[in-house]
């Protein structure tokens, strides 16, 4: 009996890694049951040249062809880094207090103005902030457009504000930890297939702590994490590989500071300047303070400047147009699709004020079944200040959403300046 064709290519592989024409074709014949086989010589080949692109992609698609997604951390060629320990400073809640009420008068004076909540966040109008859920934050509907589950816990009621999530349960960690396994390994496996040279930070960032109450779950492999670090580590590898050195990020919608904490870990030479509304521009100054503490300035009133050393600056969005700065990346992740056109319209002048060089974003890009459920029903390559911008990299994300990276167009105005 004459030999298959996979068992030809197979052979030649194990013979010799490197040769492509056989790699290839036994790529090329995955209907086969020799998946695990054609992964297993996949690996070899890659460990002959590590740094070929094509023999990674493949060997990532072998992989999750034959459902390995434990084996994608450590048959994949990187070199994982290590962060120092996250230092804990203390954080003045009454302060912080303080500074919402301000904000929120802002609000209230300002209230016609586009960056004011859309409909979609009109209960951030009004909400009154305590200590207590100031406190344990992650644990409260202060900060539930930031949450997914297992963070907030599966069938809490909708902003509930009378008590915080409840701890952790034995039947949500049997469930969820294998959820979270997979998430780690899915956002790995884009990080690969975008060969985004800032992988090797990854686990180190998708670990995190209960600070302010997170609901925290060990993960074999990866350690202690949540659902948003995971998915903040995917979000800071791929802003750290986009913005230049001594570069300048704004994130618009910022929520708690999440994945401006990783960004800052990884990227010490990069400014983050960050915007929101009231309240959530208190929990992220709250948040990045506790990690940064003084490199973390909130600049609340007209003239305030940042100061020496000061990385990450928290800034109202009316304010945002009068500083002094060049912006090379501006990044939102699953906010724009519920801002209105006159937010869109805010922002896409703030972008042109602060010669924004480039945009990365992630956000719904499908129309809902159901338009009042949300303010912005169109995609994300049609959002307004999308036209100062040509779209290098439009993908999906998983489904329901679209990760865009554009480039912005010539004759893009001088910081300060208008068309």
């Amino acid at each position: 009996m004459s030999e298959k064709p996979v068992d030809r290519f197979r052979r030649l592989l194990l013979s010799d890694p490197g040769r492509s024409e056989g790699y290839d074709a036994l790529t090329v014949t995955l209907g086969t049951d020799d998946v695990q086989a054609a992964a297993r010589a996949a690996r070899q080949a890659c460990a002959a040249d590590p740094e070929n692109r094509r023999l990674r992609k493949n060997l990532l698609f072998l992989l999750q062809r034959s459902g390995a997604w434990d084996l994608l951390d450590t048959w994949t060629p990187r070199q994982p880094r290590s962060l120092p320990g996250r230092r804990s400073h203390p954080v003045d809640l009454d302060r912080a207090r303080a500074v919402y009420d301000r904000l929120m008068k802002e609000l209230d004076a300002r209230r016609d103005e586009g960056w004011t909540p859309s409909r979609v966040e009109h209960w951030k109008r009004s909400f009154t902030m305590g200590r207590g859920h100031l406190a344990n934050f992650r644990r409260s509907e202060l900060s539930s457009g930031t949450q997914n589950p297992p963070d907030r816990p599966v069938g809490f009621p909708n902003l509930d504000f009378s008590r915080l999530y409840p701890d952790v349960t034995a039947e949500e960690r049997k469930r969820e930890v294998p959820a979270l396994r997979r998430l780690a390994m899915k956002l790995l496996a884009r990080l690969f297939r975008r060969d985004c040279p800032d992988i090797d930070w990854f686990d180190a960032l998708a670990r995190d702590d209960d600070r302010f109450g997170a609901r925290v779950f060990e993960v074999p492999g990866l350690g202690t994490v949540t659902f948003k670090s995971i998915q903040s580590a995917y979000y800071a590898c791929r802003a750290a590989s986009l913005v230049p050195r001594n570069g300048t990020v704004l994130e618009i919608g910022g929520g708690f500071g999440m994945l401006a904490s990783r960004l800052l870990a990884i990227r010490p030479d990069v400014t983050c300047v960050l915007t929101d509304l009231p309240v959530n521009m208190v929990l992220t100054h709250t948040y990045l303070a506790s990690l940064y503490g003084d490199a973390v300035a909130g600049l609340w009133e007209d003239g305030d400047r940042p100061g020496p050393g000061q990385r990450a600056l928290v800034v109202p969005p009316w304010r945002l147009a009068e500083l002094p700065l060049q912006v090379d990346l501006a990044v939102n992740t699953m906010s724009f699709q519920h801002m209105d056109e006159r937010n869109h319209a805010f922002y896409g002048d703030v972008l042109r004020r602060l010669g924004t060089r480039r945009l990365y974003h992630v956000n719904r890009n499908v129309h809902l079944d159901n338009p009042d459920h949300d303010t912005m029903v169109m995609p994300a390559e049609r959002y307004g200040f999308m036209g100062d911008y040509a779209v290098s990299e439009q993908r999906d994300f998983d489904g329901r959403w679209i990760e865009v990276v554009a480039e912005a167009r010539p004759g893009l105005p001088e910081p300060g300046g208008s068309r």
